[in-house]
Formats: structure tokens, sequence, C-alpha cells
């Protein structure tokens, strides 16, 4: 009797019974962040996103992509000019009236122009279409270097020396006088410097006023004996400025009264100018009709 022999059976790859995979929740969690960088960067508008693990945060990083262009996608930023032509051929060149504005500010002396301003119609009313007012120029009149010295030390009483220093120092503003005038010269101005700077050790006794409008004072120099020379000065009641009120500009007329006081033997020497902020004003009044003489829409005021 023969015995048959049974093969051990093989079970197929089909029939194995399947294999578990066991995920806990950072598995899960790393999936979920790799699904979501493969396309992290979102654009909305003109504006472009990125959801950032760890807690995913959705950071707006529109100016790092634009940073890689090689041109931006419209005009921005702010562009500071340093004299008003310069201000006037850029607000020409780059501005367009259905959306520029220009604001003038007299107190600080300043224009800012909006180059991309909520949007003007054809009939010069307001329409729906506003702007991000983001791209503009800027100017503003700073004070030349020689109006700031002589609007600084109006009022400031000068001894007889420092007073002739002063006016040596300064002599190139004063205005050429005007035909037929009595006005001084820088020249007459100067000559009074160097007498005042030469009569230092003088005793002044008393002043009068002259028919063509100067102040005589009349002093007594300091001797070793017990009389000592007398003299004379005369000086201008008034002068006349001819400088820049503002930096990079033309000059400009300004009136000065030329005052002094007597006391102990001794002068102090000062002069006030006559309303300068009144020039001031006036002198960028001028910038701001020209601007709107461009035609501009110019508001009085701040962006």
């Amino acid at each position: 009797m023969s015995t048959e022999i049974q093969q051990p059976t093989t079970l197929l790859a089909s029939q194995q019974p399947a294999e578990q995979v066991h995920l806990d929740t950072t598995a899960i969690d790393k999936i979920g962040k790799l699904s979501t960088l493969a396309s992290a960067i979102r654009q909305q508008g003109d504006a472009f996103f990125a959801l950032v693990p760890k807690d995913h945060t959705l950071e707006n990083v529109t100016a790092a992509i634009e940073a890689t262009a090689l041109a931006p996608r419209r005009k921005a930023g702010t562009q500071r000019l340093s004299d008003i032509s310069s201000f006037a051929a850029y607000v020409t060149q780059q501005g367009d009236p259905a959306c520029t504005y220009i604001y003038a500010d007299h107190d600080s002396r300043t224009l800012v122009a909006v180059l991309n301003d909520h949007a003007l119609g054809s009939d010069g009313a307001v329409v729906n279409q506003p702007g991000r007012r983001d791209h503009r120029a800027v100017y503003q009149a700073e004070y030349s270097r020689e109006f700031t010295t002589w609007l600084n030390n109006s009022g400031v009483k000068m001894d007889q020396e420092a007073f002739a220093i002063f006016l040596e120092d300064n002599i190139a503003d004063i205005a050429p006088p005007a035909e037929g005038s009595d006005e001084p010269s820088g020249d007459a101005l100067y000559a009074v410097a160097l007498t005042l700077q030469a009569k230092t050790e003088v005793d002044f006794k008393s002043h009068q006023r002259l028919d063509n409008g100067q102040v005589q004072l009349t002093y007594s120099e300091q001797t070793s004996a017990t009389a000592g020379a007398d003299g004379t000065l005369s000086i201008p009641r008034e002068f006349f400025l001819g400088v820049r009120l503002f930096k990079n500009a033309q000059a400009y007329k300004i009136r000065a009264r030329l005052k002094y006081r007597l006391g102990a033997g001794k002068v102090k020497f000062w002069y006030e100018l006559d309303r300068p902020l009144n020039a001031v004003e006036e002198a960028f009044q001028a910038y701001v009709d020209a601007a709107v003489a461009s035609g501009y829409t110019v508001l009085m005021g701040q962006p």
C-alpha cells in the first residue's frame, strides 16, 4: 500500500494576510503640511500669500515676489525734490491730471503731489475709482543760509564791535539801492562797520535825527588827556536786504530797521526785519500759483 506524501501548501501573495500600517498623529500632520506646501502660494488680487508651517500662519509675500521681477507692476514711492523746478518737472512727467492732486501747506512750506490719488471724471467730479495714494512727489521750501542768518539775529542787541563784525561778514546781502531812492548801499553800511571797528574807545554822548532820515551819533574819543577829540557818526535808519528766502530760489527784497540804544557812554545796535514771515508767505504763494497754472488740482492742506 503506497503512502501519498502531502506537499506543503504555498499561499499566493494575493492570498497572504494584508500588512497593517499604523499612522500616528505626527505622521498625519507632516503629510498635511507637505500637501499644503505643494500649493502654498496663492494670489488674491494684486497680493500673494503663503501658508507657512509651523502654525499655518498666513504670510504676505508680495514684496518678496515682486523683488525678483524685472520691473514693478505699478509706480509707487516718494520722491523728494530740492527745488521747485525739479518738482514741477517730475509732476509734469509722471502725473496725470485725472488722478493727481497737489496739496499745499503754508505752515510747513510744503507741496505734496499725490500722483495716484482718487480719480477725477472728465467733468472734474470724483468718480468711483479709488487710488493707492502711495506715489508722491514732495518739495519743501527750506530757508536759505543767508536768510536764516538774518532772521535768527533780528532783534538781537549787539555791542559796537560785534555789530560791526556782523555787518562786515554779511555785507554782500545788502540790496543795491533802487534808482532815484535814498536807500543806503552796501558800501555805505560797510563804511559804518569800519568806523565802528575803529572807534571802540569812545564815549557816545548824544544822538539826533537828520533831515535825510539818518541818525547822527556824537562821541568823544577816550585819551589820556582830560579832553578827547569829538566826532560824529551818521547811520541809516533802515536798509534793504536782497537775499534768497529759500534754497535754490531767487532773491527777495526785505526791509530792515536799524536801531540803537545809548547808555553809560556805550551804544547797543540791532536791526529788526520788517514782517519777514509775510515775505515768506508771499514767496511760497507764488509756488502755489504756479502749481495751479500747471492744470493740476491744488488743495490747501496735507494729504
